[in-house]
């Protein structure tokens, strides 16, 4: 018998894997093997009991190995299991890849929490409470090329269009959570209260010239969220940054130097949908985007999308039949705006 962790817990452990480093193989075990017995899962995973949440999600191969306990959410896999998709922990310990951890929480979590889920993947940092500010970098979990391939294998499982809709939201290369959080304030579209505003590059990389190094002593800088094009960008300012405002002006005027504009923005403007509404135009100004003519959020709407970012709401998951309903309404009512 085996065990295989799914959805939250397969996130932490897929997680946990990356801060220590250790090394998950690919494998096609037999579903059948799946147990769902308490008493075997609470072996094989008591070194990582105080590491991953409670209770467990753990995988099976058929509706009847299904187990009542408190410790334990039995999650079904009907059909064949794309290839490769399950990886070996070792000691009769599996877990699901990456890609198909996102495929099944797509069914699970609010489009927003979806994106910051996938956000986290492509991005180079995982949570860790023991380091300076929450964070310890990693390699990207996955890949816009990965995900591609996995859902092109695993056909029309359900929440492959959901899963492809929120790719369309996110973008890769994010440093941190709030650097997420940001990108998704102001690009979500406005059936999910966002902003609406074009796509940044994340952590940019800009090399110096060397007048630009006489002011920040390095070979190149990266800006947190960017729009090449316009050689603008933002830059998140987290609650560790208020002691390294002198190396954030540094960079300020290197950034300068090679003619980019950077607006830094605090964490506790994160948190205010009126001071991100008015970020949010000031950003669509600075792109050349007719602020006057775009579909902004209410505060409230906004408000609700930010609070949803930073854990303070948990909504209920929203269909991909819903989401394009309420594109289809958003895109028709800014046209009418257009032509007003």
């Amino acid at each position: 018998m085996s065990i295989c962790l799914c959805g939250l817990s397969a996130d932490a452990m897929l997680e946990l894997a990356a801060q220590n480093g250790m090394e998950l193989e690919p494998a096609s075990p037999d579903l059948s093997t799946f147990s769902a017995d308490p008493v075997h899962a609470a072996k094989v995973l008591n070194k990582y009991a105080d590491q991953l949440p409670n209770p467990l999600e753990i995988l099976v191969g058929d509706a009847k190995q299904r187990r009542r306990a408190s410790s334990l959410t039995c999650r079904v896999w009907n059909g064949n299991m794309p290839s490769g998709n399950v990886y070996s922990v070792g000691d009769g310990l599996y877990v699901t890849s990456p890609e198909l951890t996102l495929l099944q929480q797509a069914n699970q979590l609010h489009q927003a929490n979806l994106c910051q889920m996938l956000g986290r993947y492509l991005g180079t940092w995982t949570p860790k409470a023991s380091a300076p500010n929450g964070q310890a970098e990693r390699a990207p979990l996955v890949t816009f090329d990965s995900l591609n391939e996995f859902m092109h294998t695993a056909g029309n499982l359900r929440g492959t269009n959901t899963l492809r809709l929120a790719m369309t939201y996110t973008s890769e290369g994010a440093a941190s959570a709030g650097e997420t959080s940001l990108q998704l304030a102001l690009c979500l579209p406005p059936q999910l209260h966002g902003m609406n505003l074009p796509l940044a590059t994340m952590n940019y990389k800009v090399d110096l010239s060397a007048q630009a190094q006489k002011l920040y002593p390095h070979d190149s800088i990266r800006i947190d969220l960017c729009w090449r094009q316009e050689h603008f960008g933002l830059e998140y300012q987290g609650k560790e940054h208020g002691t390294q405002l002198g190396a954030d002006y540094a960079r300020w005027f290197a950034a300068r130097e090679e003619d980019y504009e950077l607006w830094f923005i605090a964490n506790e403007q994160l948190e205010s949908a009126a001071q991100m509404g008015h970020i949010g135009r000031e950003v669509a100004r600075r792109l050349s985007l007719n602020a006057d003519t775009r579909i902004w959020p209410t505060e409230s709407e906004l408000q609700e999308l930010l609070d949803i970012l930073a854990g303070k709401k948990h909504p209920k998951p929203v269909s991909y039949r819903k989401l394009r309903t309420m594109a289809r309404s958003s895109r028709r009512l800014q046209g009418e705006k257009n032509n007003a």
